[in-house]
């Protein structure tokens, strides 16, 4: 059982998940509660938490809802990053900005082994992964456990601080970063050993759903 109190907060909370599509901010759930201090919205958030009520991530509107079927089937997975499908320009941000679900029948290991990144631009639109393939805003999903790069898959990388996706070839001391695309103004990135790159691990999975209106 709830509080009146903690219930008003949760209640808040539900709604402004409902309206927005996202959860409140301390800031604005301090507002909305007319509390004085953030530690009291902490405190009621701390109380839902362990009563299974809500859920909290690490990162910025990071409380989710519990649902004991959602639960039972499905993982949130954070969405980090975006990641350009043509030459790395977009800044590497680690910062979560949200989750999406994912059904537990497409994790294979424990959910702290995968992330996910939106896709930005065209170069890899021709490559599949699981018949799907990556387009323009598409959302993929990597697996940390993968980190062997091959010629048949598509990586995660970070060259200088900026995430691509691209097919990677080896050559001596070369990296070649092959792009994937029917537009063939797409060209391979050549990087040496001597350049800032991370292996950031493998794509597994695509999921398209921006186009739907």
């Amino acid at each position: 059982m709830l509080t009146d109190k903690q219930q008003n907060v949760l209640d808040i909370i539900t709604d402004f998940i409902g309206r927005y599509a996202k959860s409140p901010t301390i800031e604005e759930l301090q507002t909305l509660t007319h509390q004085k201090s953030k530690r009291w919205v902490v405190q009621y958030l701390e109380a839902l938490e362990k009563r299974w009520f809500i859920t909290r991530w690490s990162g910025f509107r990071s409380i989710r809802l519990w649902n004991w079927v959602w639960f039972q089937t499905m993982l949130n997975i954070p969405i980090l990053w975006i990641a350009n499908a043509w030459r790395p320009l977009a800044l590497a941000d680690q910062y979560e900005y949200w989750t999406l679900p994912i059904s537990k029948t497409l994790i294979h290991w424990e959910w702290q082994d995968y992330f996910i990144v939106k896709v930005e631009w065209t170069s890899m639109n021709e490559f599949r992964v699981n018949d799907k393939y990556i387009e323009n805003w598409s959302y993929v999903l990597i697996d940390k456990r993968e980190k062997v790069i091959n010629t048949n898959d598509a990586f995660l990388f970070v060259v200088d601080n900026a995430a691509t996706l691209k097919i990677p070839k080896k050559e001596w001391n070369n990296l070649y970063l092959i792009p994937k695309s029917r537009d063939n103004y797409h060209k391979p990135i050549v990087v040496s050993e001597d350049d800032n790159v991370l292996v950031n691990w493998k794509v597994v999975d695509v999921f398209n759903f921006e186009k739907v209106s």
